[in-house]
């Protein structure tokens, strides 16, 4: 399943929890022009990117997926999350200072993975699948017997960059669900800094994790204290925002 060829009408109910996949790319026309039309960025938004160092085309990237989240947040929470500005919580997860929507964001190159939940707070990963890693077994060995404390859909194997990446995600949405920042999570799971600590009667942190289906060039995953059964990945629309926010 290619997230970006499903069709368009598919965003057109709105739920209690949802999360779509956003080509960058292909929608950058369309989120600009929302934007200079109904202006969502905050002020502290528009700061961060033109405080951002490297180059333009990496600064565009970013300023899409956020105006893209803004969007798919007031989908949810209506027009007063326009310009509102981001809480950034201890763990670096940020919020809206009402609470909710809880939302989540992920983006990587051109392409960005938004959740919003009315319900729970929520955390997703996304990462390109072909990537080279360089790093030792032992290494890759933890980070999947890290992510199976929060269960697996398949057996993953420590040989393939793919698999590992497949456990990475996991444990990057988990991290975001929890709050606590992936580097405290891989420090308790024993991944970095030694043993970490045990955990025998939560080994899961409650939290149910799942990877998402986003074709066939990345890997993602979602995690939540409770996930609806069906869950969906939904393509943010690329040429018309009609019908996608209720009026």
């Amino acid at each position: 399943m290619q997230a970006g060829h499903k069709e368009q009408g598919a965003a057109a109910t709105l739920g209690d929890f949802e999360v779509f996949f956003v080509d960058l790319v292909r929608s950058a026309s369309l989120l600009d022009a929302e934007e200079k039309v109904t202006p969502r960025l905050s002020t502290s938004d528009n700061a961060r990117v033109a405080s951002m160092s490297g180059d333009s085309e990496g600064r565009r990237l970013w300023r899409n997926a956020r105006i893209a989240t803004r969007i798919v947040l007031e989908r949810a929470g209506g027009p007063g999350t326009r310009r509102a500005d981001f809480e950034i919580e201890p763990g670096g997860r940020p919020r809206l200072a009402a609470g909710t929507p809880w939302f989540n964001v992920s983006h990587t190159g051109g392409a960005a993975l938004i959740a919003v939940s009315k319900t729970t707070p929520v955390g997703v990963d996304l990462e390109r699948k072909q990537r080279s890693l360089k790093m030792s077994g032992d290494r890759r060995q933890r980070i999947i017997a890290s992510a199976e404390h929060f269960g697996a859909d398949r057996q993953l194997s420590a040989i393939h960059d793919a698999d590992v990446m497949t456990a990475w995600v996991r444990l990057e949405a988990a991290a975001k669900a929890l709050g606590i920042g992936i580097g405290r999570l891989l420090t308790e799971q024993g991944v970095v800094g030694g043993k970490g600590r045990s955990r025998p009667h939560d080994t899961g942190y409650g939290l149910e994790v799942r990877n998402l289906d986003v074709g066939d060039d990345f890997v993602a995953a979602i995690a939540a204290e409770r996930l609806p059964k069906r869950l969906e990945v939904l393509p943010f629309p690329a040429d018309d925002l009609a019908g996608f926010i209720p009026r």
